[in-house]
């Protein structure tokens, strides 16, 4: 119960940060308005709370560090997609860096090789995945970055939490695009995959 308090602090602070550097990055300062702050530290609670089931689920709290910082990355990404449809590559890069150097390192201390393998297959899986998407679905190529990071996260998922972070994909594209039509867009208007695919990685990663 601390190590999960600890855990959602340290993510409602620190993912509005990294929402604001991705938008630095995007040369779009102007869009880090107080309820985009507000959105951020909220997801990065939960982002916490996700590493901490997650490392839970593993056996290990060597896995906590790279998870927040794969979770509270997948947030503050997808906050900034949010706002301005583009998810900051360098962001993305870097969280990927230090994931992939911190993840076998919690994994190698249960000797968790099998989680190791099946980290590195779901972020090739979820990047081709996005991949087609960005060919055929209207995605963008960053959303393929924001992709591969999140399949870093997934070694412990099970095929049901597979299928309950597809429907909230689903669900939250959904609500998107009925509130796009309420405001006037149509079926061309593009949408956001930043938001769906973090809560989507986050259910598969917690549950």
């Amino acid at each position: 119960m601390g190590a999960s308090l600890v855990a959602a602090l340290i993510g409602t602070v620190t993912t509005p940060v990294l929402a604001t550097r991705g938008l630095a990055q995007l040369a779009r300062q102007d869009a880090a308005t107080r309820s985009l702050r507000l959105a951020a530290a909220l997801g990065g609670g939960a982002a916490g709370t996700a590493a901490t089931a997650t490392s839970h689920r593993a056996g290990t709290w060597w896995l906590l560090p790279a998870l927040l910082v794969w979770g509270c990355a997948l947030v503050a990404a997808a906050c900034c997609d949010a706002v301005t449809q583009r998810v900051p590559t360098p962001l993305v890069r870097q969280a990927g860096s230090f994931t992939c150097v911190l993840l076998p390192v919690g994994l190698a201390v249960q000797g968790d090789w099998t989680g190791l393998m099946i980290s590195g297959v779901a972020a090739l899986v979820s990047g081709l995945t996005l991949l087609l998407c960005w060919r055929f679905a209207g995605a963008g190529f960053g959303d393929v970055r924001l992709a591969t990071l999140g399949g870093l996260g997934l070694g412990h998922a099970t095929f049901r939490d597979l299928l309950l972070a597809a429907a909230a994909f689903c669900v939250i594209i959904l609500v998107q695009a009925i509130a796009s039509l309420t405001r006037g867009g149509n079926r061309h208007s593009r949408l956001p995959f930043g938001p769906a695919l973090a809560s989507a990685f986050l259910v598969a990663a917690a549950l």
